[in-house]
C-alpha cells in the first residue's frame, strides 16, 4: 500500500509542476514588450540642376532636309512611236547642250499625213487661182505667187495676209483656210517626236532604251540643271512668325562638308495636319554640291530679352519647372516664350535658383533631391 501512494504522489506533483512551468511561460511571455520600431528616411534622389542667370536668349531653329534641282524637267512621251537612237545617248550623268536632242521618235507616219495634206491643199490652190482671177482679180496675183511657193514635201510658208473681208469670206468658202490650219496642226504634232534641251543639265534618271514602243504618257527619264539647288526642309508652325523670307543659315552635311551658305525663298502656306509643320524652302549656293544631299543647320532667329534658356523635357504637364530649396523639390510657375526641339526659352525664374533640367518622373513638392550641378 505505501508504494501505491508514494507512486501516486509522484504522479500528482509531476503534474503539477508541468501546469505551473506552462503558466510561468506564459505570464513572462505576455509581459515581455516589442521594441519600438522606427523607420529609415528615404534616400535623396539625385537630379541635375542648373543656375537660372535671366538675360538675353538667342533663339535658333534646327532644320533638316535634302537638295533639288529648281530647274527640273520629268519628261514624258506626248506621242506614239519606235525610240530612235540619238547620236548622244540619253543616260544618266551625261550631260547635254541647251539644244540638243534628247529623244527622237519614229515621225514617218506623221510626215506622210503632212505631205498628204499639203498635196491636197496644192491642188485646193490651183482650182483657186483661176477662179480668182475672175471674182477677186485684186488678190489673184498674191496667191498665184504663194502657189509656186508651196512644195508638198517641206516647210510650209506662211499664208498671205488676208486683205479684207471678202476675200476671207471666199478662202473659207473654199476651205483654204481650213487645210492650211489642218496642215499646221500636224507639225505641231510632228514637233513632238523631237525633244530637246531646254537648258544645259544632266541626266538623273533614264527609264527607256532605243527601240521602245512608246505611247502618250509614257515616263521617258528625268533631266535637271545642276547649278540652281534648294534645299526643301519643315519647320513647327509654331516657329513661322519668327522666320522671314531673306534670312540667312549657314548649312553643313552629315558627312562633314560645308559649310554652305543659305537664303530662305519660300515659306509654304498650309500646315501639315499630321506633324503640324509648315514647308520651308532654302536657295543653297558653293561648290560641291548635289541634288539628293542631305544638309543640315540653323536659322537665327534673334534672342528673347530676360528669359531662361532649360531643356525642354525639364516642363513640367502643366508648364513649370522643380527649382530645389533646401535639398527639397518646390514647383515653380514659368511663362513660355519659345518651345524649340530641346530647349525651351521661359520667364519668371529669379536669378541664382537651382532649377532641375531632369525629366522627373513621381516627382512632388517636398521631396527629397541631391542636386549636381551641370
Amino acid at each position: 500500500m505505501n508504494d501505491l501512494l508514494k507512486r501516486r504522489l509522484t504522479i500528482v506533483l509531476g503534474l503539477l509542476l508541468i501546469v505551473g512551468g506552462i503558466g510561468t511561460c506564459r505570464k513572462l511571455a505576455s509581459s515581455r514588450t516589442s521594441p519600438q520600431r522606427t523607420n529609415a528616411p528615404a534616400p535623396a534622389r539625385m537630379v541635375r540642376t542648373v543656375v537660372a542667370s535671366n538675360g538675353p536668349v538667342p533663339i535658333t531653329i534646327p532644320i533638316t532636309g535634302r537638295l533639288r534641282a529648281t530647274d527640273r524637267m520629268l519628261i514624258t512621251a506626248e506621242v506614239s512611236g519606235t525610240l530612235l537612237r540619238t547620236p548622244k545617248p540619253f543616260r544618266e550623268g551625261v550631260v547635254f547642250e541647251r539644244g540638243e536632242v534628247l529623244f527622237r521618235i519614229d515621225d514617218a507616219e506623221v510626215r506622210a499625213q503632212v505631205n498628204a495634206q499639203q498635196s491636197a491643199f496644192v491642188r485646193t490652190l490651183v482650182q483657186l487661182v483661176p477662179d480668182m482671177r475672175i471674182d477677186l482679180p485684186a488678190a489673184a496675183a498674191k496667191w498665184e505667187a504663194y502657189l509656186r511657193s508651196v512644195p508638198v514635201e517641206g516647210e510650209l510658208p506662211a499664208m498671205p495676209q488676208v486683205g479684207d473681208e471678202q476675200e476671207r469670206n471666199y478662202l473659207a468658202g473654199r476651205g483654204v483656210l481650213d487645210q492650211y490650219y489642218g496642215i499646221r496642226a500636224l507639225y505641231e504634232r510632228a514637233a513632238k517626236y523631237v525633244v530637246s534641251a531646254p537648258f544645259r543639265g544632266v541626266v538623273v534618271a533614264a527609264g527607256v532604251e532605243p527601240g521602245t514602243i512608246v505611247t502618250p504618257g509614257t515616263r521617258l527619264g528625268e533631266f535637271i540643271a545642276p547649278g540652281m539647288l534648294e534645299l526643301e526642309t519643315a519647320i513647327a508652325a509654331t516657329e513661322l512668325p519668327l522666320v522671314h523670307v531673306g534670312d540667312t543659315l549657314r548649312l553643313v552635311a552629315s558627312d562633314g562638308g560645308g559649310p554652305w551658305t543659305g537664303r530662305v525663298i519660300r515659306l509654304g502656306e498650309s500646315i501639315d495636319a499630321a506633324t503640324q509643320t509648315v514647308k520651308l524652302f532654302v536657295r543653297v549656293e558653293g561648290n560641291d554640291l548635289r541634288d539628293g544631299r542631305y544638309l543640315t543647320g540653323t536659322i537665327d532667329v534673334g534672342a528673347m530679352e530676360n528669359a531662361v534658356g532649360v531643356p525642354r523635357s525639364a516642363l513640367t504637364e502643366d508648364g513649370s519647372l522643380y527649382a530645389v530649396r533646401d535639398s527639397m523639390l518646390h514647383k515653380v510657375r514659368v511663362s513660355t516664350l519659345h518651345q524649340g526641339a530641346t530647349t525651351a526659352v521661359v520667364r519668371g525664374l529669379v536669378n541664382g535658383e537651382e532649377v532641375v533640367t531632369d525629366r522627373l518622373s513621381g516627382a512632388y513638392e517636398g521631396m527629397r533631391v541631391a542636386p549636381i550641378r551641370e
